[in-house]
């Protein structure tokens, strides 16, 4: 899987007004991407967006703070023929928000290339069933996809690298997936003497998945690995790896101050230090899907985080928030956020919204 960086755009706006947006983005592939399949993938956009290539609609997402893709491999030319990437942004209708939100492509878009068969978007799932300090049980759930008119038999490699690059566990399977389906294989892969991830040391392992098509690997999938156990005591509280922890956190909206509401690594960074610096160990992301990045820094730096998906319901709290999304959108936003996120070893806990008057 090839992902490259398409789009990193601020959308200046005044702090109390939003408007109606338009982004347009043109590019070619070579001729050697045919037959492949083409994503692009936005980590956010604030709010009510819809995309558009060479004029066609590929959907609308009006939820703001929500990871989402598209398809655009059937809508395609290749070689010297030019594409073009429209994306609509209406922010028109305000108030919309209890805080500022921002306006328009704030997160960054990845064009994805891959082969037809290929690991699913957010396609894999690593739990530690089991865990002490001398082994862990690591479990992985791979969903693999086909793209293919056929049915494509493969072989999945899982393998789990520690911090210093060296193998510390491996699984191969074989499988089938149908044509236009997808399969799911399920691997366990034991670890001796884990080092196990904390706040105060947090430890990353990495799970590489290869798809490997005719003795050809074809796809690349990294997924980040923390292992740890935790557990609340109704009496004694939060445990991470059988040793009490005080939970010191704050909420952390997303934006950043001064520099606004566009992404800046370094700037979310430069936060969570001086966080840590003052004792804080836990992160809540008041009040909607955070930025991949943030996930990626508490992983890093050692924060654990509850992950909240809204700040309302159906019962409103701005004339023209989320609410009117909710009957339709709910789900579904719940769902990307849980899959996408499910995976980084700083989420303890999930929060389904803040303050809902239901």
């Amino acid at each position: 899987m090839i992902s490259v960086k398409i789009i990193r755009l601020r959308l200046v706006v005044a702090l109390y007004r939003g408007g109606m947006g338009w982004y347009r983005k043109t590019f070619t592939l070579p001729l050697s991407e045919k037959g492949k399949a083409v994503f692009i993938d936005f980590d956010g956009v604030y709010h009510n967006s819809e995309v558009f290539i060479n004029g066609q609609s590929l959907g609308v997402r009006p939820n703001g703070y929500i990871s989402f893709r598209y398809e655009l491999t059937p809508h395609l030319k290749f070689g010297t023929e030019k594409n073009v990437i429209a994306v609509k942004v209406d922010n028109t209708k305000q108030p919309n928000s209890r805080w500022y939100s921002g306006s328009g492509i704030y997160r960054n878009v990845w064009l994805t290339a891959t082969d037809k068969l290929h690991v699913d978007q957010w396609g894999t799932f690593v739990t530690t069933p089991s865990v002490s300090n001398q082994s862990a049980t690591v479990h992985v759930s791979t969903k693999i996809k086909n793209q293919y008119p056929a049915e494509r038999p493969f072989t999945l490699r899982t393998t789990i690298y520690d911090k210093e690059g060296k193998v510390v566990a491996k699984n191969e399977s074989k499988g089938k997936a149908g044509k236009d389906g997808a399969v799911s294989i399920e691997q366990d892969l034991p670890v001796a003497n884990p080092h196990l991830w904390s706040t105060d040391d947090p430890y990353l392992y990495k799970t590489v998945s290869e798809v490997v098509l005719n003795g050809k690997i074809v796809d690349v999938y990294r997924t980040p690995l923390g292992i740890r156990t935790f557990r609340f005591d109704v009496d004694k509280g939060f445990f991470l790896n059988v040793k009490a922890l005080k939970i010191m956190g704050v909420c952390n909206h997303h934006d950043l101050g001064a520099l606004g509401a566009a992404i800046n690594t370094r700037a979310l960074e430069r936060q969570l230090e001086i966080l840590k610096a003052m004792g804080c160990n836990g992160i809540r992301t008041a009040h909607n899907p955070p930025a991949p990045e943030l996930l990626e820094l508490c992983d890093r730096m050692g924060f654990i985080v509850m992950d909240e998906a809204f700040d309302m319901w159906a019962k409103q709290k701005n004339p023209f928030d989320y609410h009117l999304s909710w009957e339709q959108w709910h789900r579904k936003d719940l769902e990307d956020l849980i899959l996408r996120d499910r995976n980084h070893p700083s989420i303890f806990i999930w929060s389904v919204g803040n303050e809902i008057g239901e």
